[in-house]
């Protein structure tokens, strides 16, 4: 089945992995959304899921397809094209989701999150500005279209391709179903809270509620960069030990 799956090659590092991991849990049955949150053994496994899970809407990404067509408007393009060049912003984040595949275990999920929140963030920022500034000089709606790129590339090379395997990757087989529950239904009711309250944020600060999500991507730099452990080359039994220094700081197991 490995070979299936992977070709055929030596396999037998990941196999001695999975063996390790299922002798370490033997007995143990798959555990439930309570169990998830009652067990101190995943404390910052879940933590870590929430705050990832939240940044796929929580660091604007509709935001700024809210405004892109406005931003399209401004720089000249003409109306009849506008679904052209909102076909290649789609593509644009599909190729960088992809390409993400390929990074993932070069560069490690760790270094993308943090990289991707930071060039996110300036992103943002930058984009409050000459959105500030788009009527007064004829350039600035260009460097819009630029920023809403590079933002889009950034998503999907970061949190577009890390989030959704991060359960697999922090929490070990017992703990996995009731994660990727939790995930979905994270991302499913935050959507519906920011649905109900963009109309009223948009309303009240207008191109400046980019600075709400701008902190948020930094926050979330920040954590990544200072918390959360790196996975590449590591097992889940190595992973789910660095966690337990934070799931069993200053107490004995």
């Amino acid at each position: 089945a490995v070979k299936q799956l992977w070709g055929d090659r030596d396999h037998m590092a990941e196999i001695d992995d999975m063996m390790a991991e299922q002798e370490a849990i033997r007995g143990e049955k798959a555990k439930s959304i309570c169990d998830l949150f009652r067990d101190k053994a995943v404390r910052w496994q879940l933590i870590t899921l929430f705050l990832v899970s939240s940044c796929m809407q929580l660091i604007g990404i509709n935001v700024v397809y809210f405004y892109a067509y406005n931003v399209f408007i401004k720089a000249g393009i003409p109306p009849a094209q506008i679904h052209y060049i909102s076909l290649g912003v789609g593509i644009t984040e599909i190729l960088t989701t992809a390409l993400c595949g390929f990074l993932i275990e070069r560069a490690g999920r760790k270094t993308l999150l943090w990289k991707s929140y930071t060039v996110m963030a300036l992103a943002l920022g930058l984009l409050t500005v000459t959105l500030s500034l788009q009527d007064s000089f004829s350039w600035v709606p260009y460097c819009s279209v630029a920023l809403i790129f590079i933002f889009i590339m950034s998503f999907g090379i970061g949190p577009a391709g890390v989030s959704c395997p991060l359960p697999t990757e922090i929490f070990i087989q017992s703990y996995r179903p009731a994660a990727y529950v939790f995930n979905g239904a994270t991302n499913w009711i935050q959507l519906f809270i920011l649905g109900l309250l963009f109309p009223f944020i948009m309303e009240g600060l207008g191109s400046f509620c980019f600075i709400i999500f701008l902190v948020y991507c930094l926050s979330m730099a920040i954590f990544v960069f200072l918390v959360m452990p790196e996975t590449k080359g590591k097992t889940i039994l190595q992973i789910m030990e660095e966690f337990n220094h934070l799931n069993y700081r200053g107490k004995k197991r």
